[in-house]
């Protein structure tokens, strides 16, 4: 029993204590129930005995099918309807063969640089002196000496292009059946195993890349159903990437595997739930019932709520799907702890507005893209979209290309060719027009219709330089919409990509990608200037 003591020293003070009444403490610990009947029936009175969740999932048997990607194809959006002739066919696809992303990410035309064909060479010499057949080696540059040797100043290239056979030749030769040197068998079939990892595909498919608006555009062909990627930015392909297309024609049949499985599903777990055993201890680190909260704020309200409430509620178990595909689940039966059987209904199956994790233009289904991102390298190429109101143009400004197998930064190259402007003096000078440096490209607006215009990429003719472009995601007569430079502007990139698949395979392709900018810039680029100039008053 609790006891009030009162002491004295210049003030009351009072204390409370708990006077036990006896010396154990396991009778307090062991939460006894005196009167079992009676709480039994205070359950009964407010019809806890009638409630749908009193039995905890022991069980759990799922139904469904799968429905894999059999083909894919690059998406045009100048097709004139009515033309089935213009739309581009079916390409078959076999999610077994690798990433999807390769192919619709890669470029058409992306074959050995002069970089590439030289390392490729290096490494059959090197392999000609493991084997010890180093004396094949003048044979070898005899049949396969590169046609035309790089020039220019000194690098990796021009120093090793004399010294090693050209690799782009060599991988012909050996696809075709053998090289023009006899006696190396062997040795071609160790390095074409090990070209073929490193160099990109011969025969490349078919390009998705839109260059008038630096996005790629493709269709995917699952069962009875297009998937419709119109705006991918090439940053790796997952299910919210593509659309439904109802008007889309598939390509043939894909394959359908239905599965039935039997799996234990588990509780949910997360920082703060509430503890399970009535006399656990629970993490102090998250306290739900702390968060600061108004009666508007919704969101938290139903955080904490679903936490607090119904955190026990909330049941997972694994399922393992193909990838390439779109997994339906038909039917989930789910035993509980008493016996019962439950048939347990998706959420928001005849409510079009409760859409989680499904593609836009389906009803159910979740999508598995066959994508490998894989590790990516460094920018081998990048251009910076941006537009320029004071001179009221758009600039395409290349920062960095690749020449011959060596990134070039062309700023610092410009500042080392840069023409030297007239010394200043006391009288001035005057200039048609600034010097804008070689990288920066103009973009200038061209009207289509009244409502409508187009930035038309055209060479800046200037004193002591040009203007043009000098890496592969930019050419002379090269156009973009006008859309696809915004005030934010954008960044296009061409990065290597190796990935390795789920069957051990590798796979190394060339990424196109999309990004947001850095905002407007502005050239300098000013007409019929003096100077020096007075002060504005």
């Amino acid at each position: 029993m609790p006891r009030t003591t009162f002491e004295h020293s210049g003030f009351f003070r009072f204390r409370l204590e708990p006077l036990s009444r006896t010396n154990e403490v396991a009778s307090g610990l062991a939460a006894l129930v005196h009167d079992p009947a009676w709480a039994l029936a205070r359950q009964w009175q407010f019809g806890e005995f009638a409630g749908q969740d009193a039995g905890s999932p022991v069980l759990a048997r799922v139904e469904g099918h799968n429905t894999l990607v059999s083909a894919w194809r690059p998406a045009r959006n100048d097709i004139a309807p009515g033309d089935p002739a213009a739309v581009p066919a079916w390409v078959p696809y076999d999610p077994a063969s690798g990433p999807l992303d390769e192919l619709v990410e890669s470029e058409d035309d992306a074959g050995p640089d002069e970089y590439l064909r030289v390392e490729g060479g290096a490494h059959f010499v090197r392999l000609l002196d493991q084997a010890g057949l180093s004396s094949k080696l003048p044979q070898v540059l005899a049949e396969y000496r590169f046609a035309e040797l790089p020039t220019g100043a000194a690098s990796l290239v021009t120093l090793l292009a004399p010294r090693v056979p050209d690799a782009h030749e060599l991988a012909k030769d050996l696809a075709d059946g053998g090289l023009r040197v006899p006696g190396l068998t062997v040795v071609g079939e160790r390095w074409l195993a090990w070209w073929r990892g490193v160099a990109p595909p011969e025969t490349p498919g078919p390009d998705a890349f839109d260059p008038h608006r630096f996005e790629h555009c493709s269709d995917f062909s699952f069962g009875d159903r297009v998937l419709h990627a119109e705006e991918y930015l090439g940053d790796g392909l997952d299910w919210y990437s593509v659309d439904a297309d109802p008007a889309g024609v598939p390509a043939a049949a894909a394959p359908v595997r239905t599965f039935t499985q039997e799996v234990v599903p588990s509780t949910v777990r997360f920082g703060g739930i509430p503890a399970d055993r009535f006399w656990e201890m629970e993490d102090a680190q998250i306290n739900l019932g702390a968060t600061d909260v108004s009666s508007l704020d919704t969101g938290r309200l139903l955080l904490i709520s679903f936490a607090e409430v119904y955190g026990n509620d909330w049941f997972l178990f694994p399922l393992e799907v193909p990838a390439g595909s779109i997994t339906t689940l038909d039917d989930i039966v789910v035993t509980d702890s008493f016996g019962d059987t439950h048939s347990v209904e998706r959420a928001g199956r005849d409510d079009p507005r409760w859409n989680m994790f499904t593609v836009t233009g389906t009803d159910d289904g979740l999508l598995m893209m066959p994508s490998g991102r894989g590790a990516v390298g460094d920018f081998l190429e990048s251009v910076a979209l941006a537009r320029d109101e004071l001179a009221n143009l758009a600039w395409a400004i290349e920062k960095t290309v690749t020449l011959r197998g060596e990134l070039v930064d062309r700023r610092e190259r410009w500042l080392r060719i840069a023409p030297q402007g007239p010394p200043p003096n006391a009288i001035g000078s005057y200039a048609v027009q600034t010097i804008v440096p070689d990288y920066w490209l103009p973009l200038v607006p061209h009207a289509l219709t009244a409502d409508a215009i187009r930035f038309a990429l055209v060479p800046l003719v200037q004193p002591g330089a040009e203007s043009k472009p000098a890496g592969r995601l930019l050419h002379i007569d090269h156009w973009v919409h006008e859309e696809e430079v915004p005030r934010e502007g954008a960044l296009v990139t061409r990065r290597p990509v190796v990935a390795r698949w789920f069957d051990g395979s590798w796979h190394v392709w060339v990424r196109r990608e999309k990004n947001p900018g850095g905002g407007e810039t502005s050239s300098g680029l000013h007409f019929d200037i003096v100077r020096p100039s007075e002060t504005w008053p």
